[in-house]
């Protein structure tokens, strides 16, 4: 999808739209229209880019310059268990979501072609397994830190 069409589906599927987005943007709703849909000469930057992804928790526009350079995004972990059972757990998740992905592949693959739709439902799996390793690694290494003396950890 082009990176104008995302982020304008980004404003206007806030609840409110333009009217309700743009003041926490610091903009006027007219000129968040414009920006979105390449009226005249208002252009959507990227500084706006990241204020509308962290003001809708909506990452389309994200996923879409990452695709256009080639890329994909994982999201960071946000908090790790310093402790085995947070690693088992964490690798339990990887786990179900490698057999997800696994269950995915095979079911599109079946009839020995695969539509759009079945690839798009591939890789949002894919990307789903990838933020479960790097969950999985961030527990692990939390574990390691927090089996080391303080003036040897990673702090």
């Amino acid at each position: 999808m082009q990176l104008l069409d995302v982020a304008y589906h980004t404003v206007h599927d806030y609840p409110g739209g333009a009217p309700s987005l743009a003041p926490r943007m610091g903009k006027s709703p007219h000129t968040l229209n414009h920006e979105v849909t390449g009226n005249g000469s208002a252009k959507f930057g990227l500084v706006d880019a990241v204020k509308a992804c962290q003001l809708t928790g909506d990452y389309r526009i994200l996923y879409a310059f990452a695709e256009a350079c080639g890329h994909v995004c994982i999201p960071m972990p946000t908090d790790s268990a310093a402790d085995a059972q947070g690693v088992l757990h964490q690798l339990a998740e990887t786990s179900r979501e490698f057999s997800e992905l696994c269950a995915e592949v095979c079911t599109s693959a079946a009839d020995g072609h695969i539509s759009d739709n079945e690839l798009e439902r591939i890789g949002r799996e894919r990307l789903d397994l990838m933020g479960a390793l790097a969950r999985l690694g961030e527990a692990v290494l939390s574990l390691n830190q927090a089996g080391k003396p303080r003036h040897l950890r990673g702090e």
